[in-house]
């Protein structure tokens, strides 16, 4: 049994999709969620590393 990507439910219209969908890493270390759903966009979340 293979596992896939987990889901990520948008905070705005509560409709989830995988999380390689929808977050995109940038070079400072910031992540940017983007619902392909609304389009809701939440910039510079902050990850363990940044």
């Amino acid at each position: 049994m293979q596992m896939g990507m987990p889901d990520v439910v948008c905070p705005q219209c509560k409709q989830a999709a995988e999380m390689e969908d929808v977050l995109t890493a940038q070079a400072n270390q910031n992540v940017i969620y983007t619902c392909p759903s609304c389009g809701y966009m939440l910039r510079n979340i902050k990850t363990s590393k940044g």
